[in-house]
């Protein structure tokens, strides 16, 4: 490679800004997918966020929830007819017609066990098909919602705002502050945030950061998905905020609170809250290592790492790997060398 790497001491000082806003998602997505996230953002398909974005505009009453949804008559399609579905979404501007549906269906090996052309043309050719792929060429700039999921958000908004565990979330006795967005910087770069819940207390001059989780599983599953989802990272990015939204909001003298999660399962409805111990947020940081020996980076080491992929526009392997010559030492902390047993004779 002919290109000149530059070692993060030979780059420019921290008081330069650099051309990219990121955020606590895009650095988790970083972290997880590597420096390619910084030019693509990965594309995750999963229904559990789909569902949290509104059960989270239904209970912030987003004043924009129809112009941001379409709701559908028409379940999405599963199996291999959703997969039809996805490919004809990403690569038409409008329904195909029955003869390149077949292709398409030729091309990407659907059914293959079906022969004859009528009983493949069953599979597809049906209400719930057609049906689908026109509410979602109609509504291209919108997110498509089932009244079945419909149904199923605002029966979790409902427990969310009466259940013990989480009431008080929307309780008068607290100044409560909903979606409330921010812009800081942290090192190098912008960061920008939405902050689901913000209760102040004023006679105490106590601040709560708290956001809203949901998914599928239940709640003994969210440390899992806490780490998975480096979850920790958006306490540290969320906290780095608090300075400078005590100015916004003239508050002097506050103190914050350790952050919560609020985690339901869709199917579990209990709403429980997750307090992030200082430990966790020293670790958010700068980095922890777990039992097992796997070592997780810490918000400082993620930027470091963003700033040197973004200032010199490389972004296909690690930065350790670039700045090592592509000569990495194997990772060993993870097994123990077994003792030979000595048989005397």
């Amino acid at each position: 490679m002919n290109q000149q790497i530059k070692t993060l001491d030979e780059t420019l000082s921290d008081n330069e800004r650099v051309d990219l806003n990121l955020s606590y998602s895009r650095v988790s997505d970083f972290d997880r997918n590597g420096p390619k996230a910084l030019l693509e953002k990965s594309v995750i398909d999963n229904k559990g966020l789909k569902m949290g974005s509104i059960i989270d505009d239904l209970l912030f009453e987003t004043d924009n929830f129809d112009e941001k949804y379409h709701i559908s008559n028409f379940n999405e399609p599963t199996a291999s007819l959703g997969l039809l579905c996805k490919i004809i979404l990403t690569n038409f501007v409008k329904i195909p017609s029955i003869e390149v549906i077949e292709n398409i269906i030729k091309i990407n090996d659907l059914w293959s066990n079906i022969k004859d052309s009528n009983k493949l043309k069953e599979k597809f050719n049906n209400d719930e098909f057609w049906g689908y792929l026109n509410d979602k060429f109609k509504s291209i700039d919108k997110v498509v919602v089932t009244k079945e999921e419909l149904e199923k958000a605002k029966e979790i908004v409902e427990v969310l705002r009466t259940h013990n565990f989480s009431k008080d979330l929307f309780s008068s006795e607290l100044e409560q502050l909903y979606q409330y967005s921010f812009k800081i910087k942290i090192k190098q770069f912008f960061f920008r945030g939405i902050i689901d819940i913000i209760s102040i207390d004023h006679k105490n001059k106590v601040i709560y950061f708290k956001d809203l989780k949901t998914g599928a599983g239940p709640s003994s599953e969210f440390s899992t998905s806490f780490i998975k989802y480096r979850y920790y990272l958006q306490e540290a990015v969320y906290k780095q905020a608090f300075n400078e939204i005590c100015n916004e909001l003239k508050l002097e003298n506050y103190t914050l609170a350790p952050f919560e999660f609020i985690y339901i399962g869709l199917n579990e409805r209990i709403p429980v809250s997750y307090i992030i111990t200082p430990h966790w947020s020293n670790c958010a940081l700068n980095g922890f290592k777990t039992t097992s020996g796997y070592k997780y980076k810490g918000l400082y080491e993620l930027i470091d790492e963003i700033y040197f992929h973004w200032k010199n526009q490389i972004y296909d392997l690690p930065m350790n790997i670039y700045i090592n010559n592509g000569k990495i030492n194997l990772e060993d902390n993870f097994i123990t060398q077994l003792e030979r047993e000595v048989v005397l004779e």
